[in-house]
């Protein structure tokens, strides 16, 4: 949050004026949300390789109102069922746009087991099996993960993945998965899968 801070006030004073990925989303913090404080923290080194693309697998959302409260429940359940330290992902992205504060760029995150303290993991709230996010969704996961290349946080060559490919898992969904593979960062690498 700090360096997003350091960022836009240094393009004002230098007069950049380009819109960069930055600032072409909608973000919505922790205590906007009404984020429960997480148990524990760890840190991540920055700057990382790896991202990892998520679907919740659960209830969509259009507007700020239900996404928030998807978002708490994703929380929830993660705390309380799972019992993680907080929510799982880095970030997560409703249908109405927005982009959502998870842990953030410099906690370690619980989205891909074996690869947390390594990457960061970007969730689209909704089951995407069948269909693909729409475009304000789309968008605003490549501008995230643009963004956090740009504020240092991701290395500009970096590798992207969805959850399955380093998980027994059918995350990101079909639809989504075929999706991500089309983005020129998406890697068919092959890495370690834990089951």
């Amino acid at each position: 949050m700090a360096r997003e801070f350091v960022f836009f006030l240094s393009s004002l004073i230098l007069g950049l004026g380009h819109a960069g990925p930055c600032e072409n989303y909608e973000f919505v913090t922790r205590e906007e949300w009404g984020a429960r404080p997480p148990t524990s923290i760890e840190y991540i080194g920055h700057p990382v390789n790896m991202t990892f693309v998520h679907h919740s697998a659960g209830s969509y959302c259009f507007d700020l109102e239900a996404c928030i409260s998807v978002v708490q429940g994703i929380q929830n359940y993660h705390m309380d069922t799972q019992g993680w330290w907080d929510i799982g992902y880095s970030f997560l992205v409703g249908e109405d746009g927005r982009v959502y504060e998870g842990r953030g760029w410099d906690v370690v995150g619980s989205h891909t087991l074996n690869y947390n303290d390594i990457a960061n993991g970007f969730c689209v709230m909704g089951d995407f099996t069948a269909r693909t996010p729409n475009e304000q969704a789309l968008n605003a996961k490549k501008d995230i993960i643009s963004c956090g290349v740009e504020l240092g946080y991701i290395l500009p060559n970096y590798e992207l993945f969805g959850h399955r490919d380093g998980r027994c898992t059918s995350c990101p969904g079909d639809a989504l998965y075929a999706e991500i593979r089309t983005w020129p960062s998406y890697s068919f690498r092959p890495i370690p899968i834990y089951c």
